[in-house]
């Protein structure tokens, strides 16, 4: 393996530690060492790659956010709006159905980092509103979608919203009566009531 290859596996292996010790014992209950402990690697080694805690936290946050944006790649090739809108929060919801662990960390422990790393998460959330409203744009300039979709920013930011509340409440709110399945299905009904009422 070439030294680009080898920082790419120890960034991975580091976020995967992280991430496994933040959701358990919290942000600032895990130390650098413990991450290194946790990834086999010397905490020197962390440092080389991370310059702080803070930075493998914000890691996290764009793992999270480059595997949503991914999804509106993955459905390019998809002519109809309607059907992309659907392939794209089928996956989104599944995804975070998968990733709750994730989810939990990017909830709890951004809320301490210094407001300007807040900032670039919410700028990281607010990237994937704007390709919502840029396919609600499509959609209505092809006819698909409504023209007078109401507060389509409130919406774009609702689909985001909707599946982070599965991924947070799935196991103690909805299970078992509701499952993945039901839920994406309600919620893809609710949205094309916006997206499609007369």
């Amino acid at each position: 393996m070439d030294a680009k290859t080898i920082r790419s596996t120890r960034r991975e292996e580091i976020m995967a530690a992280a991430r496994d010790l933040f959701s358990r014992k919290g942000y600032h209950g895990t130390t650098m060492p413990d991450i290194a402990r946790a990834a086999g690697i010397s905490t020197g080694l962390i440092y080389y790659i991370f310059p702080s805690k803070e930075e493998i936290l914000l890691a996290c946050c764009e793992e999270v956010a480059t595997l949503h944006l991914d999804l509106f790649h993955q459905a390019s090739d998809i002519p109809d709006p309607l059907k992309r809108f659907d392939f794209i929060v089928r996956e989104l919801y599944t995804s975070l159905d998968r990733g709750s662990k994730r989810l939990i960390i990017m909830y709890r422990d951004s809320s301490t980092l210094p407001r300007e790393t807040r900032e670039r998460i919410l700028a990281m959330i607010k990237n994937l509103d704007n390709h919502f409203l840029e396919l609600f744009e499509e959609g209505q300039r092809a006819g698909v979608f409504a023209p007078d979709i109401p507060e389509p920013r409130v919406l774009a930011a609702n689909v985001l919203g909707l599946g982070h509340l599965w991924a947070l409440h799935k196991t103690w709110h909805f299970a078992p009566e509701i499952d993945l399945e039901t839920y994406i299905s309600a919620q893809l009904d609710y949205f094309h009531a916006q997206l499609l009422r007369k």
